[in-house]
């Protein structure tokens, strides 16, 4: 498995850059960290490297194809982001997952389907909580099943990655602990605010 970040760039709408030339590879079982202060486009990058948000510059590959070539979809199902905290939504967990595999996308791979309930039950999340509406369920309970619909989807031999531990997986997470990066990161990007004439940031420590 290879992603591959080529001189990622992204606008504010004022014009200027929130970041500009971004540039790193995630290979298996490797942790990127990224950090710097506020507002700097920690949570936007992801969000491009998942084609949540358009980017104005640069390429995204993951497994030397763009998302253009795999069908953006078919990306999302491959490259899955997962917010701190999940954007309250009508409805339960349970009805949310199983809208999600109606999408066409994800018919294409029903058969690797693991069951989100079953993962989020080795996090001491039971199932009675898929069947509460999202605004009734915690910060913590919100992060273990948004986690594990996300997981459900991956093919089996990378869900066995992930169920032996997040760290032997790869992810890119967006830090403020300087304790943690050190613990957990194989590789580490700090973004710093963008001046004009400097783009030599953004790239693996």
């Amino acid at each position: 498995m290879k992603l591959k970040v080529e001189n990622l760039s992204k606008l504010k709408v004022d014009g200027t850059y929130l970041f500009k030339d971004v540039s790193f590879s995630l290979f298996g079982k490797e942790i990127i960290t990224i950090s710097g202060p506020s507002g700097v486009g920690k949570t936007t990058l992801l969000k491009c490297i998942a084609q949540l948000v358009i980017y104005e510059e640069g390429c995204i590959f993951f497994n030397d194809k763009t998302p253009e070539e795999s069908g953006v979809p078919n990306w999302r199902t491959q490259i899955m982001y997962v917010p701190q905290r999940t954007p309250i939504m009508p409805g339960t967990p349970l009805e949310f997952s199983q809208k999600i595999r109606t999408f066409s996308s994800q018919r294409l791979i029903n058969k690797f389907y693991d069951d989100p309930i079953e993962i989020s039950g080795r996090w001491n999340i039971s199932e009675e909580l898929w069947e509460k509406n999202w605004n009734q369920l915690s910060g913590g309970e919100l992060q273990r099943i948004s986690l594990a619909i996300a997981l459900s989807s991956l093919d089996p031999k990378t869900c066995h990655l992930v169920e032996k531990t997040l760290k032997e997986y790869s992810c890119i997470i967006v830090t403020h602990d300087p304790e943690q990066e050190k613990r957990i990161s194989t590789h580490r990007i700090v973004l710093k605010p963008h001046m004009e004439n400097e783009n030599n940031y953004g790239h693996l420590l």
